[in-house]
């Protein structure tokens, strides 16, 4: 998995609410930061151990670019 919080939210035994219920809610990331997170995760899964000498790029809009890379922080992407 990507994203090692998603991961240790989904699969700890008994630890998260989120691993009972198999959902997770991110009330503190707006809807255009996650997104723009899921795409990354995306992006990283496709691309990892591509033998392509260059890979695209991976375009990020400045104005949420402090949120992004918080959000990143938070679920260990």
């Amino acid at each position: 998995m990507a994203s090692g919080t998603i991961k240790n939210m989904l699969s700890s035994p008994g630890q998260f609410t989120e691993a009972q219920q198999n959902e997770i809610n991110f009330r503190d990331i707006k809807a255009i930061v996650l997104e723009k997170v899921c795409k990354y995760l995306y992006y990283k899964v496709r691309y990892t151990n591509t033998r392509d000498k260059e890979l695209p790029d991976f375009p990020i809009d400045v104005e949420i670019a402090l949120e992004l890379m918080m959000a990143a922080d938070f679920l260990d992407c």
